[in-house]
């Protein structure tokens, strides 16, 4: 068995600051994955793709997708994406309101959340924006002045999700993490939130 790695593209809203879109794949088993910009299309094998971290979600993704039966997912198309966003920030902000934590940094999702609530922003690249920028690896130290924990799924390569799951269930606040793989992750206790994503079983 390979990992095939294909159709690397830059659309949507999955992604964060320096990654594409990969479409990753064991046999019959696909789904869109955030994966680092230098990522090029190509068959890796199993061994190969353990090794290089950069690989190691889709991996992850995969295997969760195999265990709960799933064959493919797909996010949401680029010109969807403003529709999913909205629906997003409508959903966070009507059920919790305001401050909200981004976990992972996307223009689009952390621009409409600040547009209607105070937003920190858990980040590993320091670009200038708008908003208040905390270092991702340190986030713990920040859960308890959120009302809520938005997770991008371009985070799972680095973000400990389980940690951060954990961390904000000591303090009583809701994680939501968004897009097409969510519903991989809901057996950590989390909400999920996909309006326009595919599941194929």
């Amino acid at each position: 068995m390979s990992l095939i790695v294909a159709a690397v593209r830059e659309e949507g809203v999955d992604t964060c600051d320096g990654q594409v879109l990969a479409r990753c794949c064991i046999g019959d088993i696909c789904a869109d994955v955030p994966v680092s910009s230098g990522i090029k299309p190509g068959v890796y094998s199993i061994e190969e793709a353990m090794r290089d971290e950069r690989l190691r979600t889709c991996l992850e993704v995969l295997n969760r997708q195999r265990e709960r039966g799933i064959r493919r997912l797909a996010t949401c198309r680029a010109k969807e994406s403003e529709k999913c966003v909205r629906r997003l920030t409508e959903y966070v902000l009507s059920r919790y309101g305001g401050p909200v934590m981004l976990v992972g940094l996307n223009n689009k999702v952390a621009a409409a959340l600040y547009s209607m609530a105070y937003v920190l922003v858990a980040s590993e690249e320091g670009r200038p924006v708008p908003l208040d920028l905390v270092d991702a690896s340190s986030v713990k130290g920040w859960i308890g002045q959120v009302k809520a924990v938005v997770v991008a799924p371009g985070a799972l390569t680095s973000a400990q999700l389980l940690e951060l799951v954990n961390e904000a269930k000591a303090h009583g606040v809701p994680v939501i993490m968004y897009g097409a793989l969510s519903v991989l992750y809901k057996d950590l206790g989390i909400e999920y939130f996909c309006p326009y994503g595919i599941r194929v079983k």
